[in-house]
This record gives structure tokens, sequence and C-alpha cells, in this order.
């Protein structure tokens, strides 16, 4: 899923920062991107990201499990911290996905991830 090597530690505001991994994440068409980053150590990736959308928290979840489950995730029960969140959980392997969603004053879904990864050899 991920390959080594592995990009720098790295946060950008409002795009994708280098080294993220999205053709495993990509987000919704349409997503404004509140930030990406990424951590690495050894062979061990964390991506995280935060994005804002005009779709509902089901239609944003739908598409984040659709797009995972097509790369072989399945998913797990979730818990979300908060009231009026809701939460979904995907994993692979030694790999995960975590996403919670909200709803903006507008309506649209702002949702926050993040992926654990343990990176495969060199292509």
């Amino acid at each position: 899923m991920v390959r080594a090597p592995l990009p720098a530690n790295a946060l950008e505001k409002g795009k994708l920062v280098a080294g993220f991994p999205a053709d495993v994440l990509a987000f919704p068409e349409k997503t404004a991107i509140v930030f990406t980053g990424v951590s690495s150590d050894g062979n061990k990736l964390q991506a995280t990201g935060e994005g804002i959308v005009v779709l509902t928290q089901d239609q944003v979840a739908g598409y984040f499990q659709q797009a995972l489950q097509g790369k072989g995730f399945i998913s797990e029960t979730a818990q979300s911290a908060m009231p009026g969140e809701s939460a979904i959980r995907l994993v692979r392997g030694t790999d995960s996905v975590s996403l919670t969603f909200a709803t903006t004053g507008t309506g649209s879904t702002r949702f926050h991830l993040l992926g654990s990864f343990t990176a495969g050899p060199a292509a």
C-alpha cells in the first residue's frame, strides 16, 4: 500500500503535503483542505488530514468506505468522542484509517482522518 522510502515529517495548510499517500487517502472531489501532514519513523507512516466538503456525513463516510474497501480495507466499529459526530475505522493487515465527521453550521461536513501504515519495500 505504502512504499519506502517514506517522506520527511511535514505539515501543510490548505493543500496536500509532499509525501501524503493520496493514492490511498484521496479526498472527495471539491474538498477544501484545512491541513495535511505526514510523520514517519522507520517503516511506519502516519498521515493526517482535515477537510470540509459540501456533502452529508453519510456521503463522506460512504466515499471513504468505498474507496478503501476497494483497496482491501474492512470496516470496524468506531466510537466518536463528541455528540453530533460520527466515526469510522477501516483496517487492512497492520494498516488502519480512522475518520471522524461533523456537520458545520452551513451544512457541509468537516472530516478528520488519521492513517497509519507499514511501508513495504521500495518499488
